[in-house]
């Protein structure tokens, strides 16, 4: 999958090449950040006349799912370089907080590492017949120290690929990341909300899709709930409050919307407003676990210290008597 900063940068460059006159096909082609092949294959799709829905079907995995939904809806309505910009600046929020993210863990895992190659060979050490080097030994401990780590930043990495929705039940049962799912969902449900009825989404399908792109149990069972609002052309303005899962400054935010007629805009904003709750709530636990990992290796390295001078002055006592 693409960066986030480099698609920011490409949704923005079709944006502007589109507002300039540029045709969709050739903007693909022309607009420089994911790999050349797969964008000359899609704009010679759509060259060819094909549809823009089994274009984006057929895109490859760097562009997201959710955003071939809202590309594909945006250019039903014409509303295409606006939604583009959306995106650019949702991914640019995103891209910058996975940054700090990722330097900040830099660090402590490197330092969790180091310990894990070194402790195994302290503990080799036997003031009695002196340094026994054990090859099979040093990796079997070193794997048991690594391997975990390395399994759940892959299962992780697995489970944000696919988009499964495994990854927020398990979110919701970490203290700190608790808070950050909960504020992502609302920011990808907010934002989605938005984007869809900037691009002149019927209110029903725009709220039924931002539930599924949101991929939160308890706003899909609230849409569902709300369904019947729907049906009958009503609002669900005043029903939001039954709903635990939008907190009072979504439904104050989305009431202020309905009523100025700029609801589109105002959901926007909230998407923005959750993202940095979601980005400070990711950063803030990104600085918390790995301090406590490496609190955990510095114990593990001092009891491992204090094991072998134990050993040692085991063996004074006994050669003093």
């Amino acid at each position: 999958m693409a960066s986030h900063k480099v698609l920011s940068n490409w949704y923005r460059q079709l944006a502007e090449h589109l507002d300039s006159g540029t045709r969709l096909a050739e903007a693909f082609t022309v607009c420089a950040g994911p790999p050349s092949q797969d964008r000359v294959r899609m704009g010679a799709l759509i060259e060819g006349g094909t549809p823009i829905e089994a274009v984006m079907a057929a895109a490859p995995a760097w562009l997201p799912k959710a955003d071939r939904v809202f590309i594909c809806t945006a250019m039903e309505t014409g509303r295409l370089p606006q939604t583009l910009r959306n995106l650019s600046d949702r991914h640019e929020r995103i891209g910058a907080t996975q940054l700090k993210v990722i330097l900040g863990l830099l660090y402590p895992l490197g330092v969790y590492h180091l310990a894990a190659l070194i402790l195994p060979i302290v503990r080799m050490i036997d003031y009695e017949n002196g340094f026994e080097w054990d090859a099979p030994l040093h990796l079997l401990q070193s794997t048991l120290l690594i391997g975990p780590v390395w399994a759940l930043g892959a299962l992780t990495l697995f489970l944000v690929k696919t988009n499964n929705p495994l990854l927020a039940r398990i979110l919701r049962c970490i203290p700190l990341l608790r808070g950050y799912s909960q504020a992502q969902a609302l920011a990808d449900f907010s934002y989605a909300l938005g984007t869809f009825i900037n691009a002149g989404v019927p209110m029903h399908t725009a709220w039924q899709g931002s539930a599924r792109i949101a991929h939160d149990s308890k706003i899909s069972r609230a849409y569902r709930a709300m369904e019947p609002t729907f049906a009958a052309g009503e609002d669900p303005a005043t029903q939001l409050k039954a709903h635990k899962v939008f907190p009072p400054d979504f439904v104050a935010f989305y009431a202020a919307g309905t009523q100025s007629g700029k609801l589109d805009e105002m959901m926007l904003k909230t998407g923005q407003q959750y993202q940095t709750q979601a980005n400070h709530a990711m950063t803030y636990a990104s600085i918390v676990y790995p301090t406590l990992l490496f609190a955990l290796v510095a114990a593990f390295i001092v009891f491992t210290i204090f094991q072998v001078y134990g050993s040692y002055l085991d063996l004074l006592n006994d050669l003093a008597q």
